[in-house]
């Protein structure tokens, strides 16, 4: 019996969530009626792209030892403030869109700054914020409000080419995000500072900043998943945030992220909201009932993250790599 276990988990040591992903995809292909129709698969992505979006920005403030619990709820006053500024019209998009998005830098200045400064553990912090932004949107709105404009409701819902939209923004986004972990300064730097802080200071790094602009990250992330919803729903919701927050750190941990922080990888935290997001279509097309599919995707996803903890994949990054990547030439600024 031992024998036979063992390769199931070396198998699942080296296929991770992308194996996991393959293989319940392929099991609700074969099994799950209905679940193979072209617009079914394309609904399974545009229901993703808005947690794919939270889960990208929370995956940086992982991968640096930090977490940010108050982008469901930032996510939600974008979702209201959108719907209520534009009232339906195009001409105000534009601007409304950049102020979401300053809306979410402001956010995750305010997030780094204290934590810089003031030593406040994250966690903390964050739950903090994640109260203040709820109690905005309930001051300013306690019941659906405004309406989104047409253009954000086809970024949203639209196919272009029989493809989602949706989805298109989650593939560039996350294609941006990965150049960004992977491939400049402050990526290796942040991954560096999960790994150990104290040691990428002595390198000359600065670990203030690199925290700062990681919570910035994750505000925008949240902004910009927020105008996704807004055009899903069409109306601002004040309740639509509800849960991001859980879900973006688990699909985060479960794509190889660590809360120790020092390791994260975009493709992963991708497959992960993928995974969720199928979990949750195969549940709805069984129809199962919603208590008992809150249930089964617990089990589910603490089930995936054992069986996927101990798999293939970017270790911690340490210091000592960051150096061999010349990410620490110069003053580290």
């Amino acid at each position: 019996m031992a024998a036979a276990v063992a390769p199931v988990g070396s198998l699942a040591h080296r296929a991770g969530i992308y194996g996991l992903l393959a293989g319940v995809l392929v099991a609700a292909l074969a099994f799950v009626p209905g679940f193979a129709a072209a617009t079914n698969l394309s609904n399974v992505v545009t229901q993703s792209a808005a947690l794919g979006l939270v889960a990208i920005g929370q995956t940086f403030v992982i991968a640096g030892g930090l977490i940010d619990l108050s982008v469901g709820q930032l996510l939600g006053l974008s979702v209201v403030l959108t719907c209520a500024l534009t009232e339906g019209r195009s001409d105000l998009l534009l601007p409304v869109l950049a102020a979401m998005v300053a809306m979410g830098i402001a956010v995750g200045v305010v997030h780094g700054a204290l934590v810089n400064r003031f030593r406040i553990e994250p966690l903390i912090l964050t739950f903090g914020t994640l109260s203040i932004l709820q109690g905005l949107i309930f001051t300013y709105t306690d019941r659906s409000v405004g309406q989104a404009p047409s253009e954000l409701v086809w970024l949203a819902n639209g196919r272009l080419l029989g493809l989602p939209v949706a989805g298109a923004v989650l593939l560039a986004f996350a294609a941006l995000a990965h150049l960004l972990l992977r491939r400049t300064r402050f990526g290796l730097r942040l991954l560096a500072i999960g790994g150990d802080a104290d040691s990428a200071r002595r390198a000359g790094v600065d670990v203030e900043r690199i925290r700062l602009l990681a919570f910035v990250l994750s505000g925008v992330g949240a902004t910009l998943a927020g105008l996704l919803i807004a055009g899903r729903l069409g109306t601002g919701y004040p309740n639509a945030g509800q849960g991001f927050e859980l879900d973006a750190i688990v699909a985060a941990v479960l794509g190889g992220a660590s809360l120790a922080g020092g390791r994260g990888t975009i493709a992963g935290t991708v497959a992960a909201v993928l995974l969720l997001g199928v979990i949750s279509n195969i549940l709805n097309l069984l129809e199962v009932s919603a208590f008992v599919q809150t249930f089964a995707k617990g089990l589910i996803v603490v089930g995936a993250i054992v069986a996927t903890r101990a798999r293939s994949g970017p270790g911690r990054f340490s210091v000592s790599a960051l150096l061999a990547a010349g990410a620490a030439r110069g003053n580290g600024r």
